[in-house]
This record gives structure tokens, sequence and C-alpha cells, in this order.
């Protein structure tokens, strides 16, 4: 098929429309989780006439999907499971990074990808940030979630951490990862987003006046849902500073001396 040139990055990307077989197409190394709704969905409602042509890139001798997944997952359904030729839109000359950052900007409601997902699309095409924030975060002791996996060190609220990291900078960061991690050895129900941006904001807003000990052991002595629920009333719309301010008393218990003021 003709060969088109499309604005993107800073050059002209070509692309051709090219019959490809869904059995030599990768839709491993961009992987989300196959939503099997929406591919009955696509299959109960599919009209050749407007049906979307697959994205793929053609590197190294291989087709790597960045967005159609669920398209190719629904014509195969409609020929019986079995492999089938797909029309599909084949860009040439990207490297990974711009593969990579193709599949991370898909912006549909419906299709867009997870934020684990995106992260590890960042990372693969060597996202500056991306690659600070997954440093950040397993210097910690806790493992980003690309995949929504679960499990004690597992990071799934990634947006709320990456907000985090870019408000208070690495090393905060870090250290407050840390201390969730070590208080409550790396529970899920500790890295969800309330307590996440309650003890990065605890961190940041007194980072070099708490005892660190002090602070990790009383923690340890509290269900990370009591933030939670703190964070989420919505009586007198305190929010996350509910949840500080339950940091705080925690932190601040039995103690005479060297206590930490409000200010927040």
């Amino acid at each position: 098929m003709n060969q088109i040139k499309k604005q993107g990055f800073q050059d002209m990307l070509l692309y051709n429309m090219e019959i490809v077989n869904s059995r030599e197409i990768d839709t491993a190394t961009y992987q989300r989780k196959l939503d099997m709704h929406k591919v009955d969905r696509i299959v109960a409602s599919f009209n050749e006439r407007i049906a979307n042509e697959p994205k793929l890139s053609y590197r190294s001798g291989k087709y790597y999907v960045f967005d159609g997944q669920h398209t190719i997952a629904a014509r195969k359904i409609m020929n019986q499971g079995q492999d089938i030729d797909i029309v599909c839109k084949v860009f040439y000359d990207l490297t990974q990074e711009e593969e990579a950052k193709l599949f991370a900007a898909q912006t549909g409601v419906s299709s867009k990808p997870t934020s684990g997902v995106t992260l590890k699309a960042k990372m693969i095409g060597n996202d500056d940030e991306a690659l600070r924030f997954i440093e950040a975060t397993e210097v910690a002791g806790i493992h980003p979630s690309f995949g929504d996996v679960r499990g004690n060190y597992r990071l799934r609220c990634i947006n709320t951490a990456i907000k985090e990291f870019r408000q208070i900078g690495a090393k905060q960061y870090t250290e407050a990862m840390k201390i969730i991690a070590t208080a409550w050895s790396g529970k899920p129900s500790s890295l969800i987003a309330e307590v996440v941006s309650a003890v990065c904001g605890f961190v940041h807003i007194y980072y070099g006046e708490y005892d660190r000990a002090n602070l990790i052991r009383k923690l340890s002595y509290v269900d990370p849902y009591e933030i939670v629920r703190a964070v989420r009333n919505s009586e007198d719309d305190g929010g996350l500073k509910n949840g500080l301010k339950l940091i705080l008393d925690i932190y601040n218990n039995g103690m005479t001396k060297k206590l930490l003021t409000v200010r927040f």
C-alpha cells in the first residue's frame, strides 16, 4: 500500500497501511490487562467500514502494537479464535523511545492505559522523570506495580506517588516511602493513596525535625486505614489536613519534649 507521511515528534513519521497477520504482532511489550468486556463490545458492534486500524511499529524485524490491542483480540474472536490478517497502520523508523511514548500518550477514555502500564512504557522509552521516580521508589524497598500486581511492597497508586515525587523532590519522597515500608512492612493497606499523600506531606513539613525511629515505631501500632478514614472524612471537609493532623497526634502522643506544632 502507499506510504504516507505523518507529522509527529520532530520529524515526519512514515507509515504504511499494510495487511499483517495477528500471529506476527507483539502484544506483550506494552501489554495491559485485556478488558474482555471491551472486546465483547467491539465484537457486538463491529462495522468493517468504520473499524479502527491497529497501530504498529515495525522495528528490528518485528511488529509491536502500541494502539489497538483490543481490536486485534476482537478480530480473532470473530475468526473463531484463530489468527487473522488485519489491515494495520504500520509506522517505520521509530526508536523504541518514540514507540513507548506513543503508547503512553494514548488519551482515549476507553483505551487509555493504566498508570502502571504508562509508567512501564515511559521506562522503556527512557523517560527521565519516570526513571528517577522508579529509582526513588525502589531505593525505599517498594516496587511500582506495572501490571496491577498486588502484594506487599507493591505500589499501585502510581499517579498519587508521582504527584508527591514532583512536589517534594526525590530525597523527601524516598524518605517518606522508607518510613511507610518500615512502619507497616510494606502491607498493601499502607500503600493506599491517602496514606502515601499524608506521610509524604508530614515528611515535607517536618523534614529534619522529627525523630525518625520514633515516627516509625508509633506508626507501626496504627492501622493505616485510620489515616485513610481521616483523609476521607467528609464531615469537616478537612481532607489531607485530617490525615496530617492524625499523624502529628500519633507522633506527639506520650511526648513531653520536642513536640511538633501544627503547621498546615
